[in-house]
């Protein structure tokens, strides 16, 4: 029986997080465990809580057979939660499935991104993470048939859990088009694109808002995933949580010694 655990930014009554788990429950053999933050924690990023007490609340989760609770925090606390109160002395996860965000996250999306982050958190314990983002931003309450799409994809990753085949320090970003399920082309390895969008603050009577443009004539490489999300594909991306450049690293020690005075 593997244990599975999953997360999201958008709080544990998003629809998003329902659909990962009606997803789940139909498969052989898993324990489903929710533990997702009360109240939408969107563009949080990484930020966890320690200037207030978290208290984890039992929930009802759509009359669904799993165990749910609601935190007073953020996706990697409650990742935190999960791992060192709620599941302490016992069996942990054999993978945190965090998801499913209204909405793309692509490029560095990763860095804001809460959805991204309860992954991250989750390979930070030692446990395999997988982050699930649907392009429905224009259409928030529309999830179509997203849970029968990707479940393949999510016995993929259970099994490659399960056969300890998963690689340590990786989470993966996976990224899925808003289409009906016969327009889906497939799953694609994808690389961030870094550059797809830019900042734009918009002037309004209360201060300025946050907004995006998406120049239309930026180029793409074939492998970036805003690219293949556009073209129909499932992005999948493996994300290193170990950021070192080390291919500096030798030119770094050699700026000190060329600054020692001696």
């Amino acid at each position: 029986m593997l244990r599975i655990l999953l997360t999201n930014d958008d709080g544990i009554d998003a629809q998003g997080i329902r659909r990962l788990a009606e997803a789940l429950v139909p498969l052989p053999d898993l324990e489903i465990f929710v533990v997702a933050p009360a109240e939408e924690r969107s563009g949080v990023g990484h930020g966890v809580t320690f200037r207030e007490a978290l208290s984890p609340q039992p929930h009802a989760f759509y009359g669904l057979p799993v165990k749910a609770w609601a935190i007073n925090g953020n996706p990697a606390d409650c990742v935190k939660a999960a791992y060192h109160l709620l599941f302490a002395g016992e069996k942990q996860p054999d993978i945190v499935f965090s998801g499913i965000n209204v909405g793309y996250n692509l490029g560095r999306d990763i860095y804001y991104s809460g959805t991204c982050s309860g992954a991250r958190e989750a390979v930070i314990h030692g446990i395999p993470g997988v982050a699930l983002s649907y392009g429905n931003w224009e259409e928030q309450d529309s999830f179509g048939v997203v849970g029968t799409i990707i479940q393949p994809l999510l016995q993929r990753f259970i099994k490659q859990a399960a056969d300890k085949n998963l690689p340590q320090e990786v989470f993966w970003n996976v990224n899925i088009p808003h289409l009906p399920a016969e327009e889906i082309k497939g799953v694609a390895p994808a690389v961030l694109s870094l550059y797809h969008y830019h900042d734009q603050y918009q002037k309004a009577e209360e201060g300025y808002w946050l907004g995006r443009t998406y120049p239309q004539d930026g180029e793409h490489r074939e492998e970036d995933d805003y690219r293949l999300v556009n073209e129909g594909y499932i992005a999948v991306t493996p994300v290193h949580i170990d950021a070192t450049d080390r291919s500096l690293l030798a030119k770094v020690d050699q700026w000190f010694v060329e600054a020692d005075p001696s």
